[in-house]
């Protein structure tokens, strides 16, 4: 087509000028499918929150250039509260994104096709925190508890259903203000990221007060990557070179903490984020530690399918899903 309008234009009028006019009209054409092409090529990568330590594998592979150095054009967008990034996945604005197991097991379960392909964080983070002291999960009965707005309680409300603890839920967004101001009996809160935050605010928080899910039975793992079934079967290469760099800024990032350090700060200033290093370095303690197999003790990167039966059963029990969701379903080998 393109060499058509080359030579329908010369037919026209052999005159020099206009001769020079289409090639250049054949350049334009030739060169804006290139451009195409490499555009093309870019991928967006959206984690669950803003900048912090939580994504500091992600930070070094492409600071580090080992995204360029497997061919991919990675741009790193963080969301907001208004736009999550599962949201940008569906619209197409992002390409990868994090998420929790649980959380992307209830959105298959939906109907909508997910496909894991990195399973970086091996490990339960969550937990809950009571201004008394706790004995177990009945201790959790008809208290007023804080969850995330923006999701990722998903293993909090099966246990809840599973238990019948009458939980009554209060959603916040980011903030801590609910627990210190006492207008709730307990709050979720991750062990890297509003744990910290407690007891840099000031709070006195005993071994009795907390209760973390990994030691009741729900070690589910957490963090993955994940993408959309669709994208994954036309982009499979470019999957596969995803997960292998990033896999590649996690191992540095255990390797090199300092610098893996100073290389969130820089990610955090440049998203404005509100911060210090010494929060940055708690967190990251903590997530390099949740990126190890809790009976091995090795990094894996891969979802473990005994993990996945374990999630299955919580998340029916509990009924936040209706059926079990496959290996191969959320894997897509």
């Amino acid at each position: 087509m393109k060499a058509g309008i080359f030579v329908y234009l010369c037919k026209r009028n052999r005159n020099h000028d206009l001769l020079m006019k289409a090639k250049l009209i054949v350049l334009f054409i030739l060169l804006s499918t290139v451009f195409d092409s490499f555009a093309q090529t870019k991928f967006v990568f959206t984690p669950q929150w803003t900048a912090q330590a939580q994504f500091a594998g992600f930070y070094i592979a492409d600071a580090k250039g080992f995204y360029k150095e497997a061919g991919l054009n990675v741009s790193i967008e963080h969301p907001s509260a208004s736009n999550p990034n599962i949201n940008r996945l569906k619209m197409g604005q992002s390409q990868f994104i994090t998420f929790h197991l649980v959380s992307a097991m209830k959105f298959i379960d939906q109907g909508m096709e997910l496909v894991n392909i990195c399973q970086h964080f091996q490990q339960n983070a969550e937990m809950i925190v009571s201004h008394t002291p706790l004995k177990g999960v009945e201790s959790l009965k008809g208290m007023k508890i804080g969850h995330w707005k923006s999701g990722f309680s998903e293993l909090a409300f099966s246990m809840d259903n599973r238990y019948n603890l009458g939980i009554q839920w209060i959603p916040f967004v980011s903030h801590i203000n609910l627990y210190i101001s006492k207008a709730i009996d307990a709050t979720m809160a991750m062990s890297y990221n509003e744990f910290i935050q407690l007891k840099i605010a000031g709070q006195k928080i005993q071994k009795e007060q907390t209760l973390y899910f990994r030691d009741i039975g729900y070690n589910v793992a957490e963090d993955g990557v994940y993408t959309t079934a669709q994208f994954y079967n036309t982009h499979k290469e470019e999957v596969r070179k995803f997960a292998e760099a990033t896999r590649k800024g996690w191992e540095w990032a255990c390797n090199n903490p300092e610098e893996t350090l100073d290389i969130v700060m820089m990610y955090c200033q440049a998203n404005n984020v509100a911060t210090n290093r010494v929060v940055q370095r708690w967190m990251l303690e903590e997530c390099l530690n949740l990126l190890k197999d809790i009976n091995t003790g090795k990094r894996t990167y891969k979802l473990d399918p005994k993990g996945l039966d374990l999630a299955n059963k919580l998340l029916i029990e509990g009924s936040v899903i209706k059926k079990p969701i496959s290996y191969q379903q959320i894997t897509q080998p």
